[in-house]
């Protein structure tokens, strides 16, 4: 039985090991974002972002009923290189999962004028990430 008990430990031991280093990826993640989300952002800031996807990934809002292909999401994400002024990413809470992580974050941005929505920048936004191979298979937002 101080068999079964040892391995049941090492095996949450090791599965908190692995949601942490998730959670790296999710924060590597949003570093990326905010490199593209900036006025002096180019397509290389994009590449960057994308390099932490896996081939197959997709990217979903099911507000919009989107889902988009990694090849759509780049596409989106190249349409809007320059539009913003600056955004930061502030995370209030995470929760690690089996191969996923969720999290609640603020988005705050402002334009390439320096305006922002105040509003809108409050609002709390929740997206989930899923893993495969240790690269982002999915992105779905929750807001």
């Amino acid at each position: 039985m101080k068999y079964f008990y040892a391995m049941l430990a090492s095996l949450l031991l090791s599965n908190a090991t692995l949601a942490s280093e998730l959670t790296a990826k999710v924060n590597e993640y949003f570093e990326a974002q905010k490199a593209v989300e900036h006025k002096d952002s180019k397509e290389s800031d994009v590449n960057n972002l994308l390099a932490l996807l896996t081939k197959d990934a997709t990217f979903e809002h099911p507000r919009f009923d989107a889902i988009l292909s990694k090849d759509e999401y780049k596409e989106g994400l190249l349409n809007y290189l320059g539009s913003y002024g600056e955004c930061d990413i502030q995370i209030k809470n995470v929760i690690e999962g089996l191969n996923a992580v969720t999290v609640e974050y603020l988005h705050p941005c402002t334009d390439r004028e320096g305006n922002s929505d105040p509003e809108r920048n409050k609002e709390a936004l929740v997206t989930l990430f899923e893993f495969k191979s240790n690269k982002i298979n999915l992105i779905k937002h929750y807001f």
